[in-house]
């Protein structure tokens, strides 16, 4: 029987390859880093909902039509043997070498395992406004 290689062998790689590919404007190496299936979703910053492939597609030449860099703030992870939930804050900035936030934003990315790795199964990201951040105190709390 074959072996087939394995892309993602852990989540946190995952999670650096999509930071990667935001910061190249890379959409078809940001897309490979969804699960092949019909129920992925993706909610955008300003609250809208994609579902599937070429609606998340179509956000994502839209949201990488320039390069973007997200820097973790503060990050909770939850893993388990085939699902994996990962909650940050994250800085975003549109130029490299850039000082100050543009803004931040909370995410949530929801990872599940099949037979090619780790992938994105759900990802929610909401802007987060300078005056209620807080670094997560609970290790349960999640966006």
């Amino acid at each position: 029987m074959p072996r087939f290689a394995r892309l993602f062998q852990n989540p946190d790689e995952v999670i650096d390859a999509w930071r990667e590919t935001l910061r190249q404007g890379d959409v078809e190496g940001a897309l490979a880093l969804w699960l092949d299936d019909d129920s992925i979703t993706c909610v955008l910053p300003e609250g809208n909902r994609l579902s599937g492939h070429a609606e998340i597609r179509m956000g994502l030449e839209r949201m990488l039509a320039r390069p973007l860099y997200l820097e973790p703030i503060a990050c909770i992870e939850h893993i388990t043997v085939s699902a994996a939930v990962f909650d940050s804050t994250e800085a975003v900035y549109f130029k490299n070498n850039q000082i100050e936030a543009d803004f931040m934003i909370n995410i949530t990315l929801v990872l599940m395992q099949d037979g090619k790795g780790w992938r994105i199964a759900h990802l929610h990201a909401s802007r987060s406004h300078d005056d209620d951040f807080e670094f997560p105190s609970d290790q349960h709390e999640l966006h």
